[in-house]
């Protein structure tokens, strides 16, 4: 009988180390996936957040470039009542350009972070933004060439008056529906 208990503790101490390693490695497999699903988890959460603050952060910038185009509406408006008294000849040209600096240092408009906030934030509003632009171009070339008749001693600006106020409200009016367009997309990011 000796003998069988002999023979049978080393059995049993065998079937016991086996009970425990299976164990560890159930424990250790249990661990592995928890730590899985775990990170699975974490990164769920992280791409949510980084997803949210990404549409927070466009949609403020969509809001600020909305402010900007407003106020670059009002420095446009203001400077071309100016010059249209200049070509009604209501005031000089001299006149015109102390008013204008005067004005300069009261609306600052930063044009190039309209642009910047376009390109990086807003290039689903690139075309219409290019269009507005390009309006304001059309503006522009006539504001100079009124300009190099009055050099030339053509104080009389009456023939530039109608293209530049035609040019002027289409400006507003892209304005107008470029704003819109902008509280669109920031409502829907």
């Amino acid at each position: 009988m000796s003998d069988l208990l002999e023979a049978s503790a080393p059995a049993v101490a065998w079937v016991g180390l086996l009970g425990v390693v299976v164990g560890s490695a159930l424990s250790i497999l249990g661990i592995w996936l928890t730590n899985r699903a775990n990170t699975k988890q974490l990164n769920i959460q992280l791409d949510y957040e980084k997803s949210t603050n990404s549409n927070l952060r466009k949609k403020e910038k969509l809001e600020e470039l909305y402010v900007l185009i407003d106020k670059w509406l009002g420095a446009i408006f203001s400077d071309y009542l100016r010059l249209t008294l200049v070509m009604r000849g209501e005031i000089d040209y001299n006149q015109y350009l102390d008013q204008t600096i005067e004005s300069g240092n009261q609306n600052n408009v930063d044009f190039s972070r309209l642009g910047m906030i376009v390109d990086i934030y807003g290039h689903e509003l690139q075309s219409s933004y290019k269009t507005i632009i390009d309006a304001r171009s059309e503006l522009n070339d006539i504001s100079i060439a009124h300009k190099r008749a009055y050099k030339n001693g053509d104080i009389d600006g009456s023939k530039y008056l109608k293209p530049y106020m035609d040019a002027s409200i289409k400006i507003e009016e892209l304005a107008e529906l470029f704003k819109k367009e902008i509280a669109v997309y920031a409502k829907n990011v």
